[in-house]
C-alpha cells in the first residue's frame, strides 16, 4: 500500500492567434463578423478552449510548478540563485494568454487557445450588433461569459495587483487598438462583487426558448446549460472574493457574506462535489499533456507530504502520492520505466495524475466552499464552521478519490482506489493537529490549511493567493542566496516588459508599485 506526495495593447496579437490556429477552430468558431445565428454561442465556447482553464503542459510547466505551485510549497523547488525569481517571458505569456490567447506551434504545446478577454468583448460587440428580441435570448452567453470574466480576470489581480480591465480589448470592439489604462486592483474586485450579485438575479429569472436553451447546453462546456449551476458558481465565486478583501474591508465583506450565508435559497452556492464547476474534455479526442510536465519537477514538497499529510494518516496521500522505495522502478511512462523515486523520494500519484489523461480543469469545488464558509463561521459566527470545516475535508477527499476513479490511460493500467470509508476519514479528522479544537486563531489556521492542501497543484494559484492572504501554512522557505536576486518568494508578479514597451504611458502610472515585494491589495495581515 502506497504510504506517501493585455492590456489592449497586446491584444493585436489576437489576430496573429485567429489566424494561426484556423485550421483547428475555423469550423466551430466561425468568424462573428460573418455570422449572425450562433456566434454568441461559439465565442461562449472557445473561452473554455482556453489551456489556463484546464491542464495542459505549457500551464504546469511554465507557470504552475515553478511559480504559484513553487510559491505555495504545492511542489518540490530545486535550489537555485535564482529560486525565486520566475521567468519574466513565462509570466508574460500567462499575461498574454488572458487577454489575448496564443498561436500553435508545431508540436501545439504552447498553443493556449483563444484569449478570455478578447472573447468576452468580441461577444459584447456581437450582442451589440443584435435586435432588441435576439438580445434578450442571447444574453445568456453574455451573462455566463462575464462570470468567466470575472474569475480569470480576479486570478490575474492576485498574481499582478492592477491590470487593465475595462478599457482593455479594444481591438475586439471599436477594431482599433487603444492602450488601456491600469484598473485598480481593489476596484475591479468591487465590481465584480457588485456585478455576479446581478448576474445571481439574471439567472435566477432568465427564461430562454427552446432554440436557446438547446443552444446553450450545447455551448456551455463547464455546466451543461444549467442555470443553477451557473447561480452556484457566481455566488461561489462571489463568497471567494468577499472572503479575499475580509481583512482589509472587514464590515463590507461580513455584511454580505451574512447576508448570503443567512439565505442559501436566494444565494445557493456549490454544496456538493455533483455540483463542482470543472472544465472536462473527451480523453479519447483531446490528449492530456501534463505527463511530461510533471516528469520534469515530479517529487512532493517535505513540508506537504511530511510534516502536514502523512504525519497525520491524511487519507488523501496515496491519491496525491506514489511512495519512494529505494531501489524500485518509479512510475511508467509510454509502457517504459522510469527512476523517479529510486532514490526514495515520493512523486506525484501515476494513476491520479501522471497518466490520467482524464484530470479536470478545477475552476470551484464544494470543498472550497465549506472552508469559505468555515472561515466566515468562526470569525463572525455564522453557521455552523466546524460541520463546514468537516465536510470541506470530507469533501476534499472525495473529490480527490474520484479523479483517481475516473482516470483515463492511453496504455497501461494502474491500480484504481476505493473512496476511504467514514471511519478512516472521521480518524483523520480527530487527529490533534487536524481536530477543530483550540482558540480561534488555532481553528483558523487549521482551516486555511486544510484549504491549501484541498487546493494542490490542481489549483496551486488559489493556494498561493491563500497563503499570502492569510499566513497559513506558515510555510519554511529556504534562504536563497543573496547574488542575483531575491532570497524569499515574490509577493507579486512583476508587469511584462512590453507593457513598458507598448503602453509606457499607462505603465508609468503604475511603476511605482511594479516592485516584487508589493502586496496585493488584500493582504494586509
Amino acid at each position: 500500500m502506497k504510504r506517501l506526495l493585455i492590456n489592449s495593447s497586446l491584444l493585436i496579437l489576437l489576430v496573429a492567434t485567429f489566424s494561426s490556429c484556423k485550421k483547428q477552430i475555423a469550423d466551430a468558431y466561425p468568424n462573428p463578423e460573418l455570422q449572425t445565428t450562433g456566434s454568441m454561442s461559439k465565442l461562449f465556447s472557445g473561452m473554455f478552449l482556453n489551456k489556463r482553464m484546464r491542464p495542459s503542459y505549457w500551464d504546469f510547466a511554465t507557470f504552475i510548478l515553478p511559480t504559484t505551485g513553487a510559491f505555495s510549497q504545492m511542489t518540490a523547488m530545486p535550489a537555485s540563485n535564482k529560486m525565486y525569481i520566475p521567468s519574466l517571458s513565462y509570466t508574460e505569456n500567462r499575461w498574454v494568454d488572458f487577454y489575448a490567447g496564443s498561436k500553435a506551434d508545431d508540436n501545439d504545446y504552447n498553443y493556449v487557445g483563444p484569449g478570455i478577454m478578447a472573447n468576452y468583448r468580441e461577444m459584447e460587440t456581437t450582442y451589440g450588433q443584435l435586435t432588441a428580441d435576439q438580445q434578450t435570448q442571447q444574453a445568456i452567453f453574455l451573462n455566463c461569459g462575464k462570470v468567466v470574466l470575472y474569475d480569470q480576470a480576479a486570478q490575474l489581480v492576485d498574481l499582478w495587483g492592477d491590470i487593465p480591465f475595462t478599457k482593455a480589448g479594444s481591438l475586439n470592439t471599436d477594431r482599433v487598438v487603444n492602450p488601456a489604462p491600469f484598473d485598480d486592483a481593489a476596484a475591479i474586485y468591487d465590481q465584480a462583487i457588485a456585478d455576479l450579485d446581478k448576474l445571481n438575479s439574471y439567472f435566477a429569472t432568465a427564461q430562454l426558448s427552446i432554440e436557446t436553451q438547446a443552444s446553450f447546453k450545447r455551448a456551455d462546456i463547464l455546466l451543461g446549460g444549467d442555470l443553477m449551476a451557473w447561480r452556484r458558481y457566481a455566488n461561489s465565486l462571489r463568497l471567494r472574493l468577499l472572503m479575499h478583501t475580509s481583512y482589509v474591508k472587514e464590515s463590507t465583506a461580513k455584511a454580505a457574506v451574512t447576508a448570503m450565508l443567512g439565505n442559501p435559497t436566494q444565494y445557493p452556492l456549490i454544496s456538493d462535489n455533483t455540483q463542482n464547476a470543472v472544465v472536462k474534455m473527451s480523453p479519447t479526442t483531446l490528449k492530456s499533456d501534463i505527463q511530461s510536465a510533471l516528469t520534469g519537477s515530479p517529487y512532493a514538497p517535505a513540508f506537504l507530504l511530511d510534516t502536514v499529510m502523512a504525519a497525520n494518516n491524511d487519507p488523501r496521500t496515496d491519491v496525491y502520492w506514489d511512495a519512494g522505495t529505494k531501489g524500485m522502478k518509479g512510475f511508467a511512462t509510454n509502457g517504459t520505466t522510469t527512476d523517479y523515486d529510486k532514490g526514495g523520494f515520493a512523486t506525484y500519484d501515476t494513476a491520479t495524475f501522471f497518466n490520467n489523461y482524464n484530470i479536470p480543469g478545477v475552476i470551484f469545488t464544494a470543498a472550497e466552499v465549506s472552508f469559505l464558509k468555515a472561515e466566515a463561521g468562526e470569525r463572525w459566527g455564522v453557521g455552523s464552521p466546524q460541520t463546514d470545516y468537516e465536510n470541506g475535508i470530507a469533501q476534499s477527499v472525495g473529490f480527490y478519490y474520484s479523479i483517481n476513479q475516473s482516470a483515463y490511460f492511453s496504455s497501461g493500467t494502474w491500480p484504481i482506489l476505493s473512496t476511504p470509508s467514514g471511519t478512516v476519514i472521521s480518524a483523520f479528522i480527530a487527529k490533534p493537529a487536524v481536530a477543530y479544537t483550540g482558540t480561534s486563531q488555532q481553528k483558523l489556521a487549521k482551516i486555511w490549511t486544510q484549504k491549501w492542501v484541498n487546493f494542490f497543484i490542481l489549483q496551486a494559484g488559489e493556494a498561493w493567493t491563500e497563503v499570502r492572504r492569510t499566513g497559513y501554512p506558515a510555510l519554511p522557505f529556504a534562504l536563497a542566496p543573496a547574488a542575483g536576486g531575491a532570497t524569499t518568494p515574490p509577493q507579486r508578479l512583476l508587469y511584462p516588459a512590453t507593457e513598458q514597451i507598448y503602453n509606457p504611458d499607462n505603465y508609468a502610472k503604475v511603476a511605482a508599485k511594479d516592485k516584487a515585494d508589493i502586496k496585493i491589495f488584500w493582504d494586509v495581515r
